[in-house]
């Protein structure tokens, strides 16, 4: 159960919606009663959260194919030809969900470089996902790191609030932790790392914990600085 003390460092879950309810609630009644600086630096983390993954999701949204809509209305037509005038709701709800997903969010994660071997499953089939778990660290350059994953879509959502980017010629490198050792995640430069950025990494596999260095260049093929950060993905 979250504490007040550690209101914070639950708003990006929060805003993910991927707090069981009864830490939603507890965290809606201590923000009904709590220090209004705290409320507010609450409100402002959630609200950060909330417009970053808006933007991924407009930013990676994908038109759907052509022929879903003759199809479509071909199924609307034929079922008020069946039924005298009376649309059965159930037979095309489905196809229009389809058209309605195939244009929410898209497979790419916004300023990551290598993070995205397609095709992973969206941010949204994480968050849904029945198996869905939550971690939060503090990176000790400023800031913290949120990952949101799923072992059955075997993709993780990384979500890094208020950090520092990183100093001229290097770069944040993420690894998965496993028994093979480290394997890269994806770079972030300083362009890619906004107040709030999110990124979707798929293919956890058998990672026990999500690591970051501070790589020169464009990264490297394994560590070569200290881990500055590790989150563990508990199985």
């Amino acid at each position: 159960m979250t504490e007040p003390n550690d209101l914070i460092t639950s708003a990006t879950p929060y805003a993910l919606h991927a707090l069981p309810d009864d830490e939603r609630d507890q965290i809606d009644r201590w923000l009904s009663v709590g220090a209004a600086e705290q409320t507010l630096s609450f409100t402002q983390e959630v609200r950060a959260t909330r417009e970053t993954m808006a933007a991924l999701a407009a930013s990676t949204a994908v038109e759907p194919p052509a022929r879903l809509r003759p199809r479509l209305l071909k199924i609307v037509a034929r079922d008020i030809q069946r039924d005298s005038g009376a649309i059965d709701i159930n037979r095309w709800r489905a196809p229009l969900i389809a058209v309605a997903a195939a244009t929410a969010i898209g497979l790419a994660a916004a300023g990551i470089g290598t993070i995205l071997r397609p095709p992973p499953p969206t941010a949204q089939q994480v968050f849904t996902a029945t198996d869905v778990r939550t971690v939060t660290g503090d990176i000790p350059t400023g800031g913290t790191a949120t990952v949101v994953y799923s072992r059955q879509k075997n993709t993780a959502v990384l979500v890094m609030n208020n950090v520092a980017p990183p100093q001229p010629g290097t770069v944040y490198q993420m690894w998965l932790i496993g028994d093979s050792g480290p394997e890269s995640a994806g770079t972030m430069d300083a362009q890619a790392v906004a107040p709030s950025t999110t990124a979707v990494i798929p293919r956890l596999n058998d990672s026990t914990a999500l690591a970051f260095t501070v790589e020169k260049g464009q990264g490297s093929a394994s560590p070569t600085g200290p881990i500055i950060a590790k989150l563990p993905l508990n199985q």
